[in-house]
């Protein structure tokens, strides 16, 4: 069976947003991938965040918004593990699962600075192809400077992708939410009558 070549677009996802739909479309055009697989996941922790959208909800989102590209699929790897995981772990258990298969990892750019403070980022960085979004021409001399550093020292494979800036954010929906203000156009319809009907963010 010929190898493919499958995307991981993580993230809170909550709310799923066009500007996460965007990104895993451009991944996919600019280098041929034939899968993006979003993963929501299970770090509230991190995000500093008490009042995170249960996964369950937040991964039905994610399904209503995919729900009519083929290339994508949705996972609940992260959101079915309560305690929480590493994105290391996570493409462990991706290679296991998907054997012989390439994984990217899709990131923006504030994430690639920061990569090598991540859990186990030397085996991680050397696990994958890392995909990183450069919003704007002002970040691409700091991020290529971060991506030689990581080629040179952890001999990383890290590969710049065009994606012009979107300015949508999900704290910005749950902010336009909480105030009865529109969020059309921000994110897929059938996600905003879900929210609606389930009460989300108010």
């Amino acid at each position: 069976m010929e190898s493919r070549k499958i995307g991981i677009l993580g993230g809170t996802f909550d709310p799923i947003h066009n500007a996460h739909l965007l990104l895993g479309e451009l991944a996919r055009e600019q280098f041929g991938l034939d899968r993006i697989i979003f993963m929501p996941n299970n770090l509230a922790h991190l995000k500093n965040r008490t009042e995170l959208t249960s996964g369950d909800v937040r991964y039905q989102m994610v399904k209503m918004a995919i729900a009519d590209n083929p290339y994508f699929t949705c996972s609940r790897l992260e959101i079915d593990k309560p305690e929480g995981t590493y994105t290391y772990n996570t493409i462990k258990d991706l290679q296991l699962m998907y054997p012989g298969d390439e994984l990217f990892l899709i990131l923006g750019g504030d994430s690639l600075v920061g990569i090598n403070t991540w859990y186990k980022a030397e085996e991680l960085l050397k696990s994958c192809t890392i995909l990183t979004a450069i919003r704007a021409e002002d970040d691409l001399p700091a991020l290529d400077k971060k991506r030689r550093e990581l080629t040179n020292k952890f001999g990383a494979d890290i590969r710049l992708m065009t994606f012009n800036r979107i300015d949508i954010s999900s704290t910005e929906i749950r902010q336009r939410v909480r105030m009865g203000r529109s969020v059309r156009y921000l994110m897929p319809d059938e996600c905003i009558e879900f929210m609606c009907i389930k009460g989300l963010y108010r």
